[in-house]
């Protein structure tokens, strides 16, 4: 099958998307301590599913799940798993430079997360910096990035918060120019159409693979739709999307192990035919989406209902974002 862009690529993507969005959200953060209270609420918003996907990870390890094919039951049979970060989410990128110490985080994806919560207690310093200051992190942040890149050490170059920073900051850069950068309501599906077909026939446009140009294509497709989308979007359904897709991202690779366990479908190999991987794509993507919209609607939702009223500080804005 064809290769899109890619896992690296598509999480520096959720990295310059989610400064876009955090900037627009800690505006509603008022009160004596706006920056921890912004802190807070948002590691409230990450911890419950993950802990939930580590404990079900858990369950399926005591339980006896026959396979391991994934490797996300490491961490359950070393002395050295490195438990503090597996249950606080803290440290996670830093320890995935390691590629064993990376093993033994049975929610293997969740560094990404780890990453995430270091950016956002950032979020307050960036927001009041001018824009040639945050262009200057940002430059410091690839340089780095491109630095480990060239010295063959991808994993420096890819795990740890300092090497992704750059995209967050980007983020925050197009939210000061969104309404520079805002098409009228009638060109936001347009937009969103040529944006996904473009990103689909991309090929590897991660920073440690394809290098500069392809990493800074994909960047700009989604620079040009985004403001647009985010100004017309039906703001509820975008929350929930959003909402689920953390829970699929979290959740999709337990999902897998389970169905291997279960004899489905294999893990790996390349006798596997396109519509075997077809069928293993939608049904994992099924399985994985009605998860997460349970635990969303079930648990999360009334969290969050108490995490707004309990953080934040000023009504919701005309464009209201949950995150």
């Amino acid at each position: 099958m064809y290769q899109t862009i890619g896992g690296l690529a598509a999480v520096e993507a959720f990295f310059f998307v989610s400064g876009f969005y955090m900037a627009a959200a800690y505006p509603r953060y008022r009160g004596r301590f706006p920056a921890l209270m912004f802190w807070l609420s948002r590691y409230l918003r990450l911890l419950p599913f993950y802990a939930t996907v580590l404990f079900l990870t858990w369950l399926c390890w005591y339980g006896g799940l026959p396979t391991n094919a994934t490797s996300i039951f490491n961490a359950f049979s070393v002395d050295d798993a490195p438990w503090l970060a597996n249950i606080t989410l803290l440290g996670q990128d830093l320890i995935a430079i390691n590629e064993r110490a990376n093993l033994l985080l049975p929610v293997r994806q969740s560094w990404s997360i780890s990453a995430e919560l270091v950016f956002y207690a950032l979020t307050p310093f960036f927001l009041k910096r001018r824009n040639w200051q945050l262009i200057a992190i940002a430059c410091l942040s690839f340089a780095v990035k491109a630095y480990f890149t060239i010295s063959g050490d991808w994993r420096s170059a890819y795990f740890p918060f300092y090497s992704q920073v750059g995209y967050f900051i980007l983020g925050i850069m197009l939210f000061r120019l969104r309404d520079r950068l805002t098409w009228q309501r009638s060109a936001a599906f347009p937009l969103l159409v040529l944006t996904s077909i473009y990103l689909c026939i991309s090929h590897f446009a991660a920073f440690e693979l394809n290098g500069v140009l392809a990493n800074a294509a994909m960047i700009l497709a989604i620079a040009i739709a985004m403001p647009t989308a985010f100004e017309h979007s039906n703001q509820r359904v975008a929350n929930f999307l959003g909402d689920v897709s953390y829970g699929v991202y979290l959740v999709h690779v337990l999902i897998i192990e389970v169905l291997i366990s279960l004899g489905w479908f294999s893990y790996g190999g390349s006798s596997q035919s396109s519509s075997s991987i077809i069928w293993m794509f939608v049904l994992v993507l099924s399985l994985s989406t009605i998860v997460a919209a349970l635990f969303e609607v079930a648990i999360q939702d009334p969290i969050d209902r108490w995490r707004r009223q309990r953080f934040y500080g000023v009504p919701a804005p005309q464009t209201d974002i949950k995150k």
